[in-house]
């Protein structure tokens, strides 16, 4: 076999095996907006873009604003903001519940593992903008996809 030949048999065992243009990484595009609860912007959260069979996207809200990138296509959108003593904490917990969790890992007093921090303070968001959410945007490559959320509380 000359080398031309083995070189055109390779390619095409490459891409029938899915080594081509097919197995690029998932296309990602900036997405930006606010997220206002009640009509006041969210002090502090987290607003999510999940595509299904991908890891989704988390990026901090805070002041009602949120930046960051996520998956092309169609996303199931979640946004969570926790309460504890009174504060909203979103993806950052207060220094008193990270000293306690740290003491907690580090073996002391309190014994056993740390909390799970998504566990910790009550969810201020109603449930069909967070766990039940079917909220759904298209993020489109190329676009500016800015995207205004409008949760209503009780």
């Amino acid at each position: 076999m000359t080398r031309h030949t083995f070189g055109v048999a390779l390619a095409a065992a490459l891409a029938a095996l899915g080594c081509g243009k097919g197995d690029a990484p998932p296309p990602y595009a900036n997405v930006s907006g606010t997220v206002n609860v009640n009509g006041k912007p969210l002090p502090k959260g987290t607003i999510t873009f999940a595509t299904d069979g991908r890891p989704p996207s988390v990026m901090d809200i805070a002041d009602g604003v949120f930046n960051g990138q996520a998956m092309t296509g169609s996303n199931k959108i979640m946004v969570s903001a926790r309460r504890i003593g009174g504060n909203v904490a979103v993806g950052k917990l207060p220094p008193d519940v990270v000293d306690r969790i740290k003491h907690q890992a580090a073996g002391g007093k309190d014994g056993g593992p740390p909390p799970d921090p998504s566990s910790v303070g009550e969810e201020t968001i109603p449930a069909d903008w967070n766990t039940n959410s079917k909220q759904m945007r298209v993020v489109e490559g190329g676009a500016q996809n800015k995207f205004e959320f409008d949760i209503k509380a009780k």
